[in-house]
């Protein structure tokens, strides 16, 4: 955003940017953190995601026992998918509550302004951004519910796919039909459980993104109502520059909260994302697998297929650019700082502003270990440097 722009969005609020803002008590992001943070505060779900969580346990020991047993390549080839999304299935059950706890506590943390804080002109841009979010979220449940029953509608090929039909098999043969209904069921919720985890941490990035955008735009505008200023005069200028050292600690504040807010949950969900992105991995595998073996002979087979693909590629890439958005933003502190008078200003506030630009200076990334960032480079990039 241009600073032109910038200040005609900002005399249209008629208000100043640097006036301390109240909290925003309406989520703008309301819909993903109703369909994948709020249910999981239900004591009812918090029960049967516990109870899943214990039998996705016994069941992937009792798979990892038969995979040793048998120990046949063929075979191992042939339930690789199965395990593997087991495996996810689990580990995102696993990491549900860690993560809804880290992503709630830091938004908050956020304290986010209003999303018209920053004048129309922004505020339209945040809103076009929601909207996306909120097609995005209602595109990936649709498709998570039709992937779900495609599953849970019971093909020939079942027993040659599922290895926990195997396991029930051979573990429980007087319960085994009966198990076998209930995985079928548990289908229905699968795709769903399974990008649980990542739409949390979208939705904090929306937040971020949000945030950043109006801090962006405050930045932008450090130098509102004294753009013609005397670089001579202003010096000795105390009102001018008791002005200008407000406005620099308000920018400061702002954004040592965000950055704060985004380290914290970079530090908490460090090694879940870490084993998520290797998941991941193995999953893709597992697709290809999937569509490589699997005789793709019926519409349900496809619509299998098409959904396991699409569902999570969608997560990714939405992960990938609201990861990228938030970085890109961050990276526009250094080039708005750099449009500011600060030659105008006296000892005191260039020291401020000092301060401001060596933090502003490094981009907001959301980076989980020293190889692992959720940006365009290659998604959550493995780098080797």
């Amino acid at each position: 955003m241009s600073s032109t722009t910038a200040n005609v969005s900002f005399m249209a609020t008629h208000q100043s940017l640097f006036e301390p803002k109240i909290p925003d008590s309406d989520d703008p992001y309301w819909l993903i953190r109703r369909i994948f943070i709020d249910i999981f505060r239900y004591k009812l779900i918090k029960l049967l995601v516990k109870l899943m969580l214990f039998w996705g346990t016994v069941i992937i020991i009792l798979e990892t026992v038969i995979l040793l047993q048998v120990f046949d390549a063929v075979f191992f080839i042939k339930y690789y998918t199965s395990y593997v999304a087991s495996l996810f299935v689990w580990f995102a059950l696993f990491a549900i509550f860690q993560v809804e706890k880290s992503v709630s506590t830091n938004t908050r943390d956020l304290q986010g302004w209003k999303i018209d804080s920053a004048g129309s002109i922004v505020k339209k841009l945040i809103q076009r951004e929601i909207y996306y979010e909120n097609v995005f979220v209602l595109v990936n449940v649709l498709l998570a519910v039709i992937t779900g029953i495609a599953f849970a509608v019971p093909d020939d090929t079942d027993k040659d796919f599922f290895l926990p039909y195997v396991v029930f098999e051979k573990f429980f043969p007087i319960f085994g039909r009966g198990l076998s209904l209930w995985c079928q069921l548990n289908f229905l919720f699968v795709t769903t459980i399974m990008t649980t985890p990542f739409h949390m941490i979208i939705y904090f990035c929306g937040h971020t993104t949000a945030q950043l955008t109006m801090f962006v735009t405050c930045l932008e505008n450090l130098d509102y109502g004294y753009n013609n200023v005397d670089p001579l005069k202003s010096i000795y200028d105390d009102e001018y520059q008791n002005e200008v050292t407000k406005r620099l600690k308000f920018c400061i504040d702002r954004h040592v909260r965000i950055q704060s807010a985004a380290n914290r949950i970079l530090d908490d969900l460090r090694n879940y994302i870490f084993i998520f992105s290797v998941i991941v991995v193995l999953y893709a595998i597992g697709i290809v697998v999937y569509a490589v073996t699997l005789e793709l002979s019926s519409p349900q087979r496809y619509l299998r297929l098409l959904g396991m693909s699409f569902s999570f590629v969608l997560v990714f890439m939405r992960m990938i650019l609201t990861g990228q958005v938030a970085e890109n933003l961050s990276s526009q502190i250094f080039e708005a700082l750099k449009q500011t008078t600060w030659y105008c200003w006296n000892e005191k506030n260039k020291k401020m502003f000092l301060m401001l630009i060596l933090n502003g200076g490094k981009a907001l990334k959301m980076q989980f270990s020293q190889n692992v960032s959720v940006n365009y480079k290659w998604g959550v990039s493995v780098r080797y440097e």
